[in-house]
């Protein structure tokens, strides 16, 4: 969401506060896409990083600090997917407990 849409989000909270924005309002991509996008985002970062891994050893990568930071970075990434998926787990568990 960029700051014309944010803006236009708070006048509309402003115009009217039960009024909640959905996503064909706001100009957002749904969910799902957006999920999708996120976990190809990580995909791509490991395969840098094997790529990386893989140069160094070949003898054609011969700074070991890029491929370190390589390595980290696709590693923050994938576990900062795993706490978004536990998150989203947690809260769909919670709403079906309440349901019951």
């Amino acid at each position: 969401m960029n700051i014309a849409q944010m803006q236009r989000v708070r006048q509309m909270a402003a115009d009217d506060p039960l009024a909640l924005p959905t996503p064909a309002s706001t100009g957002g991509a749904d969910f799902s896409s957006s999920l999708k996008d996120a976990v190809e985002r990580v995909d791509e970062a490991q395969k840098a990083s094997e790529g990386q891994i893989e140069a160094f050893v070949a003898g054609e990568q011969e700074n070991v600090h890029e491929v370190v930071i390589a390595m980290n970075e696709a590693k923050l990434s994938f576990q900062l997917m795993t706490q978004v998926r536990n998150r989203i787990l947690e809260t769909y568990q919670e709403l079906m407990r309440m349901q019951v």
